[in-house]
């Protein structure tokens, strides 16, 4: 988890207004925006409350600086907290820099990889009217996140700050544009070069060589590229600092002037020339105060060495055939615009000629009209009112085409064309994207292959993000695939499983790998058996399962058919009875039936119509064949199961169904009672007990919230996550412990007790659970019996 604070340095991202839409705003985009929270406004809508804002901060007259205040909470690539803990975060969060009575619009942001909130605070009191600014806020967040991610189960991060600002920013630079900064190069190609030098002459010259120049900047030093750019030299690295290099040097020597004078013979007799400038910028030196013709001016073959130019950041990918096409698509773009924007100036200056030349006809028509002074002041007036109409509507015209032209041929980042170009179709873009991030961890509730596909069509395309991950929308699922695996969001339906399984049969084939938890892995499973889809698991025990639930699936449909089209209910010639058995029970024969075939009478198997009850009858008909009747469960062997709506539910025995003798003359023998009747007892029914601590039945509520907390921490555990084993709290005292958060799970509180190496989740009630809420994290305590106790008394 990581916090950052976006600073404001322009007007126009000052605004709290604008910095709404941004954040509400769906770009059309289904899966960007997810939960929008307003705080301490009247208004419910985000953009209402915005401008409820906006009054807020124009009631302080003497504050200059910013009055918006913008944090993104971001979490790491697969973890997705509840709804109810990213609201709980972004509280504490706002809480720890003094924002807690602030107003505030957040938006949780699903489009990216990471995902992450915008928070939109005004700095301005509602109440108070005054403005605060958190004081060195970025030493702040540090802490705060390692409680946070504590508190909330979330996986740690490193908040050590190694960086110093120029490096942050370039480092930004690199990963949003996809550039290559100044700085970077510089680390990359010279700095061995620069740590080796032994004086301030190889030092100056290891610079020329590359197109860079050292100056003297304010108490320190920068270094330059031919175009301007500048970066301090101690932010390069820290021995070349301005102190560090005059101790190592002596007193600052600078560069050699430019020009034939300036130049150097190297020990192997190769002339060090002077740096490339831009074209067009001065001619040779041989030729600079002679420009009579050109061939008169000298040329100068320049060994120009390396040379820093914006270029896409290395990766395991060649890019030079696409960055080419960027640049050319770019460069076009300024020809385009300067073009659209004289065709539509053009025509806005005819449109304004063609409106007064009718205006003037009119008013000549006028003046040549019969009529009273004060009928031609009227028409006159009416005639320069439809002018100025007519001028206003030009002019709107013409600042619309000027918007369009101007977001058609606006220049994109790199990355930004990357995406632009993956989103429709380029496989070499989305491959460019992909092959920047390196190293790709195994994720959470994901499907893989070892082998590759191409994208299916079909399947409506939502998003690519910069690190090339498609995010795939098929009605409300989505799916998310980074070229290896295919994410599935927590809390998807069946629906959505399925649709991610067939996804993975076209772009990987029908050998599956499946990631996750194994309730994850179950659902899966399920869904695979229930579609009947050919594939097959590379798990060996998820597969087995899958072919289990699948022939289990297929024997229930071919009983269901044999059911349907079975006669059943009459007796056969053997005596036996071919009736319909509910599904779980015994294929023996039925002695009851036996017994009333032998007796000669036509008896047909029948269910009465009432839910758990079965009957016997003496007119003829089919079991469940009846147009009239919906097909139901027959009998089985009496004594060996009770009926299926009554399968487990033994508490009542006179809930049972009853058998009823149509004939008062036929009466049961001794031998048709099958032989183990009395030795099959009632099945336990533990979902009726419960136990103090909540360990009894199924039905509780807090068993079941607190078995599903750890079991799901357990589960992160095991795939490689750095967290303390979880344990249910099982009733026996703990003596020695320490207090470590609460959680809430399906409305359930939860108390975490840390002993040993091991944390105990205990249920609490609501009373405990606000008295636990004041306590600090690492608090001794002890528990007892479910009771938790703090310096010796109990609540």
């Amino acid at each position: 988890m990581i916090v950052k604070h976006v600073a404001m340095k322009t007007v126009q991202k000052s605004s709290f207004v604008e910095l709404t839409k941004y954040i509400t705003s769906a770009q059309d985009k289904q899966e960007r925006v997810g939960q929008v929270t307003v705080t301490n406004c009247h208004q419910r809508d985000p953009l209402d409350a915005a401008l409820e804002v906006y009054a807020t901060q124009a009631q302080n007259k003497r504050a200059t600086s910013d009055k918006t205040y913008h944090i993104i909470i971001s979490f790491r690539v697969g973890e997705h907290p509840s709804d109810q803990a990213l609201k709980e975060i972004e509280q504490k969060v706002c809480a720890s820099l003094g924002y807690a009575d602030h107003q505030r619009i957040s938006a949780v942001h699903h489009d990216t990889d990471n995902l992450h909130i915008h928070v939109a605070i005004n700095k301005i009191h509602p109440t108070r009217l005054t403005i605060h600014t958190p004081y060195f806020d970025h030493l702040k967040f540090g802490p705060l996140c390692e409680r946070l991610e504590l508190e909330y189960g979330l996986e740690r991060d490193n908040h050590q700050v190694r960086k110093t600002s120029s490096e942050a920013r370039a480092a930004d630079m690199e990963n949003m544009a996809g550039i290559e900064s100044l700085l970077g190069w510089i680390k990359r190609e010279c700095l061995p070069e620069l740590r080796q030098a032994n004086s301030w002459s190889e030092f100056n010259q290891v610079l020329t060589n590359n197109g860079l120049e050292i100056q003297k900047r304010g108490n320190g030093f920068i270094v330059t590229d031919n175009n301007g750019t500048a970066v301090k030299a101690s932010s390069i690295a820290r021995e070349l600092s301005k102190e560090k290099l005059e101790t190592r040097f002596g007193l600052f020597e600078p560069p050699p002037k430019a020009g034939i004078a300036g130049m150097k013979q190297a020990g192997n007799g190769t002339v060090l020339k002077k740096p490339i400038g831009k074209v067009g910028k001065a001619p040779p030196p041989a030729g600079l105060r002679h420009p009579d013709t050109i061939g008169k001016i000298g040329v100068l073959h320049l060994d120009s060495g390396k040379r820093y130019e914006p270029r896409p950041v290395k990766t395991r990918y060649d890019t030079s055939t696409l960055f080419a096409r960027y640049m050319e698509q770019q460069d076009g773009f300024y020809a385009d615009k300067k073009h659209g924007m004289q065709a539509a100036s053009a025509e806005r200056l005819k449109a304004l000629e063609d409106a007064k030349r009718g205006a003037k006809l009119k008013r000549a028509a006028i003046k040549l009209l019969g009529e009273s002074a004060p009928v031609k002041r009227a028409l006159y007036a009416m005639t320069h009112k439809k002018l100025l109409a007519d001028i206003k509507k030009i002019r709107a015209d013409h600042q619309r085409i000027k918007a369009d032209i101007a977001n058609r041929t606006r220049r994109q980042s790199w990355n930004d064309w990357l995406q632009a170009q993956a989103k429709a179709g380029d496989q070499e873009a989305l491959a460019a994207l992909r092959a920047r991030d390196a190293k790709r961890e195994p994720r959470r509730n994901s499907l893989t292959t070892p082998t590759s596909a191409s994208v299916l069509d079909g399947i409506k395309l939502d998003n690519v993000t910069k690190k090339g991950t498609v995010i795939y929308r098929d009605g409300s699922t989505s799916i998310r695939d980074d070229g290896d695996r295919l994410k599935v969001a927590k809390g998807s339906g069946d629906q959505a499983l399925e649709t991610a399984l067939k996804l993975a049969i076209v772009k990987y084939g029908p050998c599956i790998k499946v990631n996750g938890s194994d309730e994850f892995k179950e659902r899966i499973a399920q869904v695979a058996a229930a579609s009947k889809l050919n594939i097959s698991f590379d798990d060996a025990k998820l597969e087995k399962r899958r072919q289990f639930l699948l022939a289990t699936q297929q024997k229930q449909e071919k009983t269901d058919v044999s059911r349907h089209d079975q006669p059943t209910g009459r007796t056969q010639p053997s005596g036996h009875s071919t009736g319909r058995r509910g599904p779980g029970f015994s294929d023996a024969r039925q002695p009851i039936a036996r017994r009333f075939a032998g007796g000669g009478s036509r008896g047909d198997v029948r269910t009465t119509g009432q839910p758990g009850r079965a009957g016997l009858a003496g007119s003829a008909g089919d079991l469940g064949g009846s147009a009239n009747r919906p097909a139901k469960p027959g009998i089985g062997k009496i004594g060996f199961f009770p009926p299926p709506p009554d399968r487990k539910r033994l508490r009542n025995v006179s809930q049972l169904g009853v058998v009823r003798i149509a004939g008062g003359s036929e009466v049961l023998l001794p031998r048709d009672v099958h032989p183990h009747m009395g030795n099959q007892g009632a099945e336990p029914h533990n979902g009726v007990r419960r136990s103090v601590f909540g360990t009894g039945g199924v039905s509780d509520p807090k068993t079941a919230a607190m078995n599903k907390y750890v079991a799901e921490r357990e589960s992160k555990r095991a795939n490689g996550f750095d967290i303390t084993k979880h344990a249910s709290y099982n009733g026996e005292r703990i003596q020695e412990a320490t207090y470590g958060g609460l959680r809430n799970v399906d409305g359930q509180n939860l108390a975490l007790v840390k002993s040993d190496d091991q944390i105990s989740v205990v249920p609490v009630d609501e009373k405990t659970a606000q008295r636990l809420s004041r306590m600090k994290l690492g608090e001794p305590l002890s528990v007892s019996g479910g009771s938790i106790k703090k310096r010796g008394r109990s609540r």
